[in-house]
């Protein structure tokens, strides 16, 4: 090793403190952006005014239409896509996804406590071991 360990563990903790640093500064430059959208948008619609040209830039106020499930009814808008043969529209998380096949893995688990697959599941999903660290805060040792 070129470095001596607890350099090294120094440095992955500074990186780490500051790329989460990094992570709330970017979430206040989004929130402030937003804002600042909203602000000339509403200036724009008031002023009846839906494009301009400023600094060598030109501001244009678009308007997207979007469309999601109503909570209450997303059942029953699944249902009526399945049966419409849009069944490729789903999705599904991939930490729901996890979460689920070690539920099942889980279950098969035999007297000796080894686990497999489910055959239903058998070739349509598959693991790997990520490896990384976590950082926790060191317990008091105690004299």
């Amino acid at each position: 090793m070129n470095e001596p360990l607890f350099d090294l563990a120094d440095r992955f903790k500074t990186l780490r403190d500051e790329r989460d640093a990094m992570k709330d500064e970017l979430t206040a430059a989004n929130e402030a952006l937003k804002e600042a959208e909203h602000k000339l948008t509403d200036a724009m619609a008031e002023a009846e005014c839906p494009n301009f040209s400023r600094g060598g830039r030109q501001f244009i106020m678009t308007t997207n239409t979007r469309w999601s499930a109503e909570a209450e009814r997303k059942q029953e808008l699944y249902d009526a896509l399945r049966r419409g043969g849009y069944e490729h529209l789903f999705t599904v998380n991939a930490q729901t996804l996890g979460s689920f096949v070690r539920e099942q893995v889980e279950e098969t688990a035999d007297e000796n406590g080894e686990t497999h697959v489910p055959d239903w599941l058998a070739g349509m999903v598959k693991s790997y071991d990520d490896i990384g660290i976590t950082l926790r805060k060191a317990a008091k040792k105690s004299n």
